[in-house]
């Protein structure tokens, strides 16, 4: 089975606005008391000086021009990006790590903020100042880079697997890795993927890369991990790491996403590594699950769904809005339980609603419990990640042989669908047409991503 993860770059810049200082009204809300803390949080990791946003949040002079455009952006859930929103339905086991999401009351306060002019305040209302994450890997042993830069066709998506050898003479265990782009500008993603049977040394050739969409086009691989804008570099708690046998390769797939009038220079992104010193207690393993064509003989699979002709199959009808497509396996694994780390998910432009649910099952077979893992509400192919639960190890849900994982994906296949419609546009096509299970952008997909921590015998 082959998946997607994508995890893609911010959206193109904003249009400043100016507007003439304003005295507060009574009770509203301020800068520095009120909207600064808001921004840190949720905003100032990507709009700030330097970062990979467009433009900087991270004065006042700066918010106020914006202050209109924050509202209306928050209001329409495009902004922060972090689409693992609560609903009535999906209760999380756990907080999910850096959680970028605005309350509805957040969102409020922004909106009342920009509505009274967006006063300033009193400075000394401030919070402390914004302090980045640290940037970069705590160590790293191995860095890695294309054998040749690569430059991406001017006005188009391009998706490009560089073949990177870690020379690793014998098994190691990687415990963060970093994506360090050449073009912030023009990186959209990257993800990383071990290829232990060598395999992509064949497809690069002698410039060590080539074309790859959808995956790394190899027959048996691994995710290693990914990437993408504002994501800092990933590292795993003490004892625990992620297995890449001796002799194997890296492919690093890179999105590269040009903005409109970029003419790209070429550019090479490196990868750093650091590896565990000795043989972790734990070992994290990615498992990637969906893009059911049918059922299975047991029942599972895919689930047969509204608008079947003869029997379960995956089909969005043009036009068809709230469309549902159901999927369930059922977990086997050659030990008893293992924890979830996060979860992720994915699906293209019709996508707009997908969740994870975690069932436990009596002798019976029949629903004891349900877990909804994740739930994407507001699903942004633009914007995707993996969600991690902010917990110890050893208090992290835990996935038992035997449950089973149900996918629920819903889509929306009009032109009141934007980021549908703006594909259509692209592919020039006047209108929506029956969508099928692929890899091109027009086909979709119903996939969960989740990276299991197990024992390390």
């Amino acid at each position: 089975m082959r998946t997607l993860l994508l995890f893609l770059a911010p959206a193109a810049g904003l249009v400043l606005g100016c507007s003439t200082e304003t005295a507060p009204s009574a009770g509203a809300p301020t800068f520095h008391r009120d909207i600064e803390p808001l921004l840190q949080k949720s905003c100032l990791g990507c709009h700030a000086q330097g970062g990979t946003a467009p433009v900087s949040l991270a004065s006042y002079e700066s918010a106020k021009a914006l202050a209109p455009i924050i509202a209306e952006e928050t209001e329409a859930r495009r902004m922060p990006p972090w689409g693992a929103l609560p609903t009535d339905e999906c209760a999380p086991p756990r907080p999910f790590r850096g959680d970028l999401h605005l309350s509805l009351d957040e969102i409020a306060l922004l909106r009342a903020w920009s509505d009274a002019g967006a006063p300033e305040g009193d400075p000394a209302d401030a919070p402390p100042p914004f302090a980045p994450v640290a940037a970069g890997l705590s160590r790293t042993d191995i860095e890695l880079s294309p054998k040749e830069p690569f430059a991406a066709a001017e006005g188009s998506d391009s998706f490009r697997c560089f073949v990177l050898d870690p020379g690793l003479t014998e098994p190691a265990w990687v415990q963060g890795y970093d994506v360090l782009p050449g073009d912030r500008e023009v990186v959209h993603h990257a993800l990383l993927y071990i290829d232990a049977n060598r395999e992509s040394e064949a497809l690069g050739g002698e410039s060590g890369s080539y074309p790859c969409f959808g995956d790394a086009r190899l027959a048996e691989t691994a995710l290693l991990g990914a990437w993408a804008p504002g994501t800092q570099a990933f590292e795993l708690p003490p004892g625990v790491g992620i297995s890449v046998p001796a002799n194997a390769l890296l492919v690093m797939q890179v999105h590269y996403h040009p903005k409109p009038g970029k003419k790209p220079s070429p550019e090479a992104t490196r990868v750093a590594l650091r590896l565990a010193d000795r043989k972790p207690g734990r070992a994290l393993l990615n498992v990637p699950l969906g893009n059911a064509e049918r059922p299975s003989w047991d029942g599972n699979g895919l689930l047969p769904g509204p608008g079947d002709r003869g029997g379960a199959e995956f089909r969005i009808p043009e036009g068809a809005r709230g469309h549902v497509e159901r999927m369930r396996f059922v977990v086997d694994f050659p030990i008893p339980e293992v924890s979830i780390y996060g979860a992720g998910v994915h699906m293209h432009r019709a996508g707009v609603d997908m969740k994870v649910d975690q069932l436990r099952l009596d002798p019976q077979g029949d629903e004891v419990d349900r877990t909804c893992l994740v739930q994407t509400p507001a699903w942004d192919y633009s914007w995707q990640r993996l969600y991690s639960y902010d917990a110890p190890i050893d208090d992290l849900p835990r996935l038992r042989s035997g449950d089973v994982i149900e996918l629920r994906c819903t889509y929306d296949n009009t032109t009141e669908n934007p980021a549908l419609a703006a594909q259509l546009i692209e592919e020039r096509l006047p209108a929506p047409q029956d969508i099928q299970l692929g890899e091109s952008t027009l086909d979709e997909m119903c996939v969960a991503f989740l990276p299991v921590v197990h024992p390390n015998p």
